[in-house]
């Protein structure tokens, strides 16, 4: 799994629920206010162990 977060608080919700941060771009999310601001991406490996098999 990706997602991506434009907010510290959320960077450290990501983190306490154990995703990884992958890395940041940027000058890449609109605000609310119209301004630009960095992103980070985070990612998640799914296993069969965490999920069952389909």
């Amino acid at each position: 799994m990706v997602l991506d977060t434009a907010t510290d608080e959320a960077e450290r919700l990501y983190e306490r629920l154990h995703w990884v941060k992958a890395g940041i771009i940027p000058q890449y999310a609109l605000m609310p206010d119209h301004s630009f601001c960095d992103t980070s991406y985070y990612y998640k490996i799914l296993t069969e162990h965490m999920y069952g098999t389909p």
